[in-house]
């Protein structure tokens, strides 16, 4: 096949190289009758389009396989993760919440916690894919909603080989490798050392260290999402149903609040009790019985904000919200404390009260409880970790100045002119000479000349005038054409 090209090719050269000929020998040209050299020409202009034509075609056909080539490398990973040791691994993270759409991964948006964390994790070659990876988180937080505490577990690749949470690889058969040879574990070794590779010249990994995850996963991670801490843990953890307890913050202005009333009325809801009056109705959920192990309400230090840290062993649908949303009607004197008593007896017939739910944008998960877990914090990268939520929190100090400055302008600039409403004209007589004109003042800030109150009582007076003589205008238009319509009626009825 290959030969038949390589004959084609060399013929199709030869056939246009003594076309070319003909064309450069004038002697054999001027044998030629006008339409012989009109053919030739044709003939000439033909096959060199169509060597254009070829040349293109191989030229996309080498690059089109160029690209799959190097996209094809770009896919493949220098890690084989079944010859790979892993560890179960508990991370603790931040997040600003505001920019993203809730934490848990979902399927019409991409801007979400959960699946920046997963892009991330497979960036950097942890884990082969999340399915595999026995993922599990200890809470979702909604839209607008921030962590400071938030924790998730898995598997990731690891660079040790014994430890706490440490799993071998498997073999063909799908059992743990235990009885290795020298060639096994030299092959393991270097599998293992492939992070060292690919980054070069940078600092190797001893094989005694573990892999610095928190460096790596910030590294490719947005600046509003941190990984703060790792922790290595038995088999049996799992950062949902490991969780002893869940603390929150909520963060508001005491501007207008009766704090006394609202510090007293969140003491009601301490203890076990049904709060399906004090959340979002979620179809999956068979009890709406929760318990509130501590709710306290205090000031921020250094700020004007007050802040109140709510603490149990789980919560319901927007709870935290609905509760604060309940203490704001308290601390504003719009309802009694005797609500909340009210509201969490369920066996009474009360009217859930029409209130909006409290913003998600001050709400902060602050904390996971666990039993025996003790997080890493890496020295080595923290001071970056500060630098990088300095850098978000200049970017939001930046905004509030902003509009503080707006703020502070607007009130205390006062108003520099005089308004007045017109009122309705009555006792027109000519609306074209004398209309009638009525004012009344509204406020008054500033002394206003009556030089300026006379001309601009004129200007309303002539934009009047200006009105009516177009109305009038129009209906003397109107009525003379009504007439020559009644003339030209008047003589066809004759006719």
């Amino acid at each position: 096949m290959e030969n038949e090209k390589i004959n084609s090719s060399l013929i199709n050269t030869t056939t246009t190289t003594t076309t070319t000929q003909k064309l450069n020998d004038k002697e054999y040209l001027s044998t030629l009758s006008k339409d012989e050299l009109i053919n030739l020409i044709v003939q000439e202009n033909e096959k060199k389009q169509q060597q254009s034509k070829n040349i293109f075609k191989n030229n996309g056909a080498e690059n089109t396989e160029g690209k799959k080539k190097k996209k094809n490398k770009n896919k493949q990973s220098n890690i084989n993760f079944d010859k790979c040791y892993k560890r179960h691994v508990a991370f603790k993270l931040s997040y600003v919440g505001w920019p993203f759409f809730g934490f848990a991964a979902q399927d019409c948006s991409e801007e979400t916690i959960e699946n920046y964390l997963i892009k991330a994790f497979l960036k950097t070659s942890l884990i082969p894919d999340i399915k595999t990876a026995n993922y599990f988180k200890s809470g979702r937080t909604d839209k607008g909603v921030s962590a400071y505490g938030q924790v998730i577990s898995l598997y990731v690749r690891s660079n040790l080989k014994e430890g706490e949470g440490i799993i071998p690889p498997k073999d063909q058969s799908g059992g743990p490798i235990l009885n290795r040879t020298k060639s096994n574990k030299t092959e393991l070794t270097k599998n293992n050392d492939n992070e060292k590779a690919r980054k070069g010249n940078k600092k190797s990994i001893e094989d005694d260290e573990e892999l610095p995850y928190i460096k790596m996963l910030n590294g490719v991670l947005p600046p509003e999402i941190r990984i703060l801490a790792w922790a290595p843990v038995p088999f049996h953890f799992n950062a949902r149903f490991s969780t002893l307890s869940r603390t929150y913050k909520y963060f508001f202005n005491p501007n207008g609040l009766d704090l006394n009333l609202m510090k007293e009325a969140s003491k009601l809801y301490l203890g076990e009790h049904n709060y399906i009056n004090f959340c979002k109705i979620d179809v999956n959920v068979k009890s709406f019985m929760r318990v509130i192990l501590q709710f306290d309400i205090e000031k921020v230090e250094n700020s004007e904000l007050y802040v109140a840290t709510i603490k149990g062993f789980a919560f319901l649908w927007h709870q935290i919200r609905c509760m604060m949303a309940v203490l704001f009607l308290i601390g504003q004197k719009k309802a009694n404390i005797s609500l909340i008593t009210q509201l969490l007896d369920i066996n009474k017939t009360i009217t859930k009260p029409p209130y909006e739910m409290a913003s998600e944008v001050p709400l902060v998960l602050f904390d996971c409880g666990y039993d025996d877990i003790d997080f890493i914090y890496e020295s080595s990268v923290q001071e970056k970790t500060v630098e990088s939520m300095f850098g978000v929190y200049n970017d939001y100090l930046i905004k509030t100045e902003v509009n503080r400055l707006i703020r502070s302008t607007l009130k205390n600039t006062e108003p520099t002119t005089t308004l007045k409403i017109l009122q309705p004209i009555t006792n027109i007589t000519n609306p074209i000479t004398s209309p009638t004109l009525s004012t009344s003042t509204i406020t008054t800030t500033t002394t206003t000349t009556t030089t300026t109150t006379a001309a601009t009582e004129t200007n309303e007076i002539n934009s009047i005038n200006i009105g009516e003589k177009r109305k009038h205008s129009i209906a003397e238009s109107d009525k003379e054409l009504e007439e020559a319509g009644n003339e030209h009626k008047h003589k066809h009825n004759k006719n």
